[in-house]
């Protein structure tokens, strides 16, 4: 849906546009017309706009002169200029990229103008096009998509066995995935008690120390997994023996600790790996890492000498799962608010899968679990305001003990039926809140037919945005609201064209048009009959 502005300051033209793209129901207008330049900018600073059609000769202000203020005030909105034939050498100098119609021109050129800007507004906003007209842009995309990348995969949401070197090349990470990868990871307190502008200079020192004291012998890449954890993954430039490439990791890490210290009073805990590991074997300890480097100290300088053969394939696999579960947990809120139901499920399914063994309802881990789902779930259940709908299905109190359960199979099997209930529940709420507006925009436009059904009107009855009522009704209905109006209005036309005592004049001022030209215009494209061709039709 797009606002078009109709600007002249003579009536016969301004109403005779707004009539004809009014029926072009294909382009989904929303249309305002002013009798003046002054008038229109006055529309400009209420509302959004994305066309101007605009008469240029107009008294005391001219279409020239609101062209600057539709650039000031919108200056993605398109203008269309009406020129006289004496006009438009004059006009085509000032504005040669702006379009023009000659106010002689047929409807059809007029509407195909129009209908070429919607495609030229459509075409701007394609990601291609902007990225196309920006080398920073393609920069920034890169970063975010290296950023994404590195999240998800330390989160468990990336199956490592897809990372490829090109893959990792076209993500600008200077590594070899093929080849074994050294990892340092550092733990610090959250960089508190300084302006924003601060914490970033702060962050930004921290990446040249970095440069300094690891990059200069080393590749990689650094990752800031969260506020006070640091991720380097590491490769030599030159390959010496694993014991001197630890032992240089191991000083360069020591000068590193020193320099934060003198640098930002900042102590910090690093863990290195005591050799190289495959990347989606380190990603799979990373939960077992922080987990080392929350129990050191804070100038703790630890080295992980576990090798591949030091840890059971199904230990290992227990780790990959319980650092994918954590992982989860910490975007819970995000899938309940989205309503991803599919992610909480498979969630509760590892969970119950992971724990499936333990006879032990006190152990730690799975409590924790546990209880992070079912305080999230209560959360989203109060948010959703669904604690009366959900009252007798849900016993608050099993999901908040696990001593409710004999078995943690028993207590995620629960909280599943729990879930499915309230997404259940949710959705049959959306669907009629849904068929209420739907309804009650139905029920204004049966009674008022002839009256005001413009979509500000009716986005206005429902308290919802022009663009999102419209959306929502095309889905639910299949047309447009202005297909559905014009339905109307035909339907309700032929039943009063019928009797024959109704005046053609009359008819069409009870339908809400302006005139009865407008009206025979409107009938005639919509039947292919004149409202009289219909009415002989009858006889």
């Amino acid at each position: 849906m797009y606002n078009l502005l109709i600007v002249d300051d003579e009536k016969i033209i301004r109403e005779g546009l707004f009539e004809l793209l009014s029926m072009e129901e294909e382009l989904e207008l929303n249309l305002f017309s002013a009798a003046s330049a002054i008038e229109a900018r006055e529309i400009l600073e209420e509302r959004k706009i994305d066309i101007v059609l605009t008469d240029i000769k107009m008294p005391k202000m001219s279409g020239i002169e609101l062209f600057d203020v539709i650039q000031e005030r919108w200056p993605h909105c398109k203008v269309i200029f009406l020129t006289g034939y004496s006009e438009f050498d004059y006009v085509y100098k000032v504005h040669k990229h702006a379009r023009y119609i000659l106010k002689a021109e047929e409807d059809e050129k007029i509407i195909a103008a129009v209908s070429e800007t919607v495609r030229e507004i459509e075409n701007d906003f394609m990601l291609e096009q902007i990225v196309r007209d920006s080398d920073l842009l393609l920069d920034q995309k890169k970063e975010r998509e290296k950023d994404r990348f590195l999240y998800d995969l330390f989160s468990g949401f990336t199956d490592t066995s897809t990372v490829t070197d090109d893959l990792i090349s076209r993500l600008g990470i200077d590594l070899t995935v093929s080849e074994g990868i050294y990892y340092a990871v550092m733990r610090h307190d959250p960089i508190g008690g300084n302006s924003y502008d601060e914490q970033l200079q702060i962050l930004a020192d921290l990446q040249l120390l970095m440069e300094k004291y690891y990059f200069d012998f080393m590749k990689g890449i650094v990752f800031h997994h969260s506020k006070n954890y640091i991720i380097m993954l590491l490769q030599p430039t030159k390959w010496n023996t694993p014991e001197r490439n630890l032992l240089t990791l191991k000083g360069r890490s020591e000068l590193f600790q020193k320099a934060c210290l003198k640098n930002f009073d900042m102590t910090l805990s690093i863990l290195l790996g005591g050799g190289t590991l495959p990347l989606g074997e380190f990603t799979g300890r990373f939960h077992r890492i922080k987990s080392k480097l929350l129990m050191a100290g804070e100038e703790a300088l630890l080295i992980l000498k576990e090798t591949p053969e030091d840890i059971s394939d199904r230990d290992f696999q227990r780790e990959q799962k319980e650092n994918l579960i954590e992982s989860r947990l910490e975007l819970l809120d995000y899938y309940f608010e989205n309503s991803h139901g599919d992610h909480v499920m498979a969630l509760l399914n590892e969970a119950s899968e992971l724990f499936e063994d333990k006879s032990d309802m006190e152990d730690l881990f799975a409590v924790e679990v546990f209880s992070d789902i079912a305080v999230k779930l209560l959360k989203y259940i109060n948010r959703l305001h669904l604690s009366e709908e959900s009252r007798n299905r849900v016993e608050i109190a099993r999901l908040y003990s696990v001593t409710a359960y004999e078995s943690w199979r028993e207590a995620f099997h629960y909280l599943r039926e729990v879930c499915e209930f309230v997404f259940e529940l949710r959705e049959a709420s959306r669907t009629k809140s849904n068929d209420d507006v739907i309804r009650q925009v139905k029920g204004y436009i049966h009674d008022n037919l002839s009256g005001d059904t413009s979509l500000d009107t009716l986005a206005d009855l429902v308290r919802l945005s022009p663009e999102y009522l419209l959306r929502r009704f095309k889905k639910s209905e299949g047309v447009t609201i202005l297909q559905f109006i014009n339905d109307l209005k035909i339907i309700k036309a032929k039943s009063l064209i019928a009797d024959k005592n109704r005046q053609i004049k009359e008819i069409a001022f009870e339908l809400g048009f302006s005139s009865s030209g407008y009206f025979g215009r409107f009938f005639k494209s919509k039947t292919g009959l004149s409202p009289q061709g219909y009415r002989d039709q009858l006889a």
